[in-house]
């Protein structure tokens, strides 16, 4: 059910250092599903938004019709990621069962035709993911890396892989490359080439992947509590970094060009740091930690087009940083952990979810000097 909410405060930490600025949001919207909110996906011209539970349930809500489905009810299984087309033909969502699950999508006002399950026999599926302006979509199966066509509406050739489990997978922001990471092993695809995948040793499992938009560098998140950074072009030896206090589970790159890379956020523990890189070389990168939650971050995202980043921790906080790290707005909800974190493609609208099953939406005043580009996006309505 979706409810206007009360105005988003301030919580009291103590020692808060905050950027002297206007707020950044001063109201919010939210509903309810049953169960803990494990995956929240847009569309790409932001006038749906899925919302996935820890109970199988699967709710779209359309802005332009001012109406929302519950496309799939309360299960025994949690769905764990879904995802549109580029094009927004299509709705995908997985997670415990195995199955993947398909919907076709008519448009802003129309009922979504549900297509019949997949089962891909590796076990839990929570890692898949849409191919950037494109109809592929990459499927974590076991040890498999699978893609399903929706030009063909059928799977491609015969799937990748990889020595262990599928840990991640990401695509390069122009849809070309294609990353996946189990233990032991970082494989880089093209499928579209033809090419053989170049397989790449690493020391531990890969838990995240993520490329930059601009120059497209690769971040992987290590199980060792380091953190790989591959240079432009993911040729070459990787930068590595270590001495977190944790797995490295969460990765985010601003669309924002830099001087020589975009700032990339990680996240391990409670601990948020902000990269950027300075210089060539083998200490190229300079840290800036965000130390402001106190328990386990558990989303990060920067708005597109802008340095804005949002972090989302099980200590009940989305906190709202800028591209020098400086605290601009702290936002809670309702005391419970929030698991996920998704940006509108406007930029000015940022979708959450929280251990309560509660889901929240904010308009989001995101500072000129932030921003890349005016956004073109339309409101809600």
């Amino acid at each position: 059910m979706l409810m206007a909410c009360a105005l988003a405060s301030t919580p009291a930490w103590p020692d808060l250092l905050m950027a002297p600025a206007a707020p950044l949001v001063r109201e919010r919207l939210c509903g309810d599903l049953q169960q803990p909110i494990t995956a929240l996906a847009w569309s790409a011209d932001g006038e749906f938004l899925a919302i996935a539970s820890a109970g199988g349930e699967l709710l779209l809500l359309d802005f332009r019709a001012g109406c929302e489905e519950l496309l799939r009810g309360e299960r025994d299984s949690s769905l764990d990621v879904v995802g549109f087309s580029a094009d927004g033909q299509f709705l995908m969502a997985a997670g415990q069962s195995g199955e993947l699950l398909l919907w076709e999508l008519g448009g802003t006002g129309v009922r979504p035709l549900a297509m019949e399950p997949m089962p891909l026999g590796g076990g839990w599926i929570d890692a898949a993911a849409w191919q950037p302006g494109g109809l592929l979509l990459a499927v974590a199966a076991g040890r498999e890396l699978r893609l399903w066509d929706g030009a063909s509406r059928g799977w491609r050739e015969s799937p990748v892989v990889l020595p262990g489990t599928i840990q991640a997978l990401a695509w390069s922001a122009d849809g070309v490359l294609l990353a996946a990471s189990c233990h032991g092993e970082l494989v880089q695809w093209r499928p579209s080439q033809g090419d053989p995948p170049v397989r790449n040793a690493i020391a531990s499992a890969g838990l995240a992947l993520s490329f930059s938009a601009p120059g497209q560098h690769l971040a992987c998140g290590m199980l060792d509590r380091s953190l790989l950074v591959w240079p432009q072009g993911c040729h070459g030896q990787p930068w590595q970094f270590s001495g977190f206090p944790a797995k490295v589970r969460q990765l985010a790159w601003s669309e924002q060009p830099g001087r020589l890379a975009p700032l990339l956020a990680s996240a391990a523990a409670d601990a948020v740091i902000l990269w950027t890189q300075v210089k060539q070389g083998s200490k190229a990168w300079q840290p800036e930690p965000l130390l402001w939650h106190k328990k386990r971050v558990n989303a990060l995202a920067f708005a597109p087009g802008s340095t804005l980043l949002a972090s989302a921790s099980s200590d009940g906080t989305v906190a709202l940083w800028d591209g020098r790290g400086r605290m601009l707005q702290p936002l809670e909800g309702q005391s419970s952990a929030f698991n996920v974190l998704s940006w509108r493609p406007d930029g000015l609208h940022l979708a959450a979810g929280d251990a309560n099953g509660r889901w929240w939406l904010w308009p989001v005043a995101v500072p000129a000097r932030e921003r890349q580009r005016s956004s073109s996006g339309s409101g809600f309505g």
